[in-house]
Formats: C-alpha cells, structure tokens, sequence
C-alpha cells in the first residue's frame, strides 16, 4: 500500500493527468461511435483504467481516495460477472463519491497552482470531463429506478452513452430537445447539471485568467 502511494506522489502526476484526459475524451467522445453492443465491455475497461489515472493524478494521495477506487473497482466487475443489481447500484454509488473526490481535490489543485501551465490545463479540463460522467451516472440511477423519468430513455434500451450524451448537452445548456427530463426529480438533475456545468467553466476561467495575469506581472 505505501509503495502505490509513493508512486502515486511522484512527478508521474503530469503523465496521468495526460493519460486521464486521453480515456476521458475516448470514453466520451469516441466509444458512442462504435457499435452498442461493444459498449458495455468498452465502459468497463475505460471506467476501471480511470478509477487508477484519477488517484495519480492528485498530488497528495490519500489512503482513502485509494481505497475507494479499489472498492469502486472490485464491486463494478463482482456487478458485472455475477449479474448481480443491487451491487451495481451500490457501485454506482461509489462511483459518485470517487468522482466527487477526484473533482475536488482537483479543483483544489489548480486554486493552488502558482503559474498557468499545460499540466494545469489538462486539470482543468479532467475536471469538466469527470463532472461530466459524475453526473451521467446520476442520470443512470435514475433512468434504472424510475423509467419514466426522461423521455426517449428506458432501461431496456438505453446504454451508458445515451445517458452521456444527454449530461453534456445539458451542461453545455445546449439542449437538443430529443431527450427531456418529464418527472420532478428528473428535472431538479438536470437544473443541477446545467448550474454545475456553467459555474464550473466561470469559476475555471476566471482562476486561470487570474493567475496568468499575476505571472505576467511577476515577469515584468
């Protein structure tokens, strides 16, 4: 266990946050194009790879946020091998509060850096993208409990991706229209999706702006 925290701290961090981004992007933006029957087998693979990238690309890794990457791990695959639903209820439970974790501690990272630099970008831009799947879970609960919730959306045809898909449109407050929130707590997420997505891309923003023009008058 110390040894993984001892890597966990070393100057791999920028590395990880490269690679977090890259199986980001894939997950998002790429998998939706492949057929849906590879999407299951691709989600599990891109979401246990991205359990690990998120606690190396912290700077001080904390026992627990490991920990909790294990179990978020260990109880996603025992879910799928053995089919078993109140286990991938509580995965995905442990899924939020992993990602939660990573965003914060992220979010921190970045209040705290001196200087604006490609590795505090890549940060800034993880934190949009596991925003992003925190709350596709979120849609996911949702969508399994309550199958009425959204329109165009069912548990019995629906994959991982439809509920991506209509997070960042939502975040974005984009807004296609082709799928809509129709019960009460359907419509609070998605009020919360919409505020979330646009408070972080100012709050973002307006730190890094920040701190590049406080370097730029350092320099000079």
């Amino acid at each position: 266990m110390m040894k993984i925290l001892k890597l966990a701290e070393s100057p791999n961090k920028a590395l990880s946050n490269i690679l977090l981004f890259s199986f980001a992007f894939f997950f998002v933006f790429v998998v939706p194009v492949f057929p849906k029957n590879y999407h299951l087998h691709l989600n599990d693979i891109l979401f246990s790879t991205m359990f690990f990238l998120g606690v190396y690309a912290l700077e001080n890794v904390k026992k627990y946020v490991l920990v909790i990457a294990i179990f978020a791990l260990l109880s996603h695959w025992i879910s799928r091998a053995f089919d078993l639903a109140w286990l991938d209820f509580i995965s995905s439970i442990i899924n939020i509060a992993f990602f939660q974790i990573i965003i914060i501690r992220l979010i921190i990272q970045i209040a705290k850096s001196k200087e604006v630099n490609t590795h505090v970008i890549f940060e800034s831009i993880n934190g949009y993208l596991l925003m992003g799947l925190l709350f596709s879970t979120w849609v996911a609960i949702i969508i399994n409990n309550i199958p009425n919730a959204f329109s165009s959306l069912h548990p019995d045809y629906y994959t991982f991706q439809d509920a991506i898909y209509f997070t960042y449109v939502t975040m974005t407050t984009l807004g296609y229209g082709d799928i809509t929130p129709q019960l009460p707590i359907a419509r609070s997420l998605s009020i919360l999706i919409s505020t979330s997505g646009q408070l972080y891309v100012a709050i973002i923003i307006a730190m890094l702006v920040g701190k590049f023009a406080g370097g730029q008058k350092n320099k000079t």
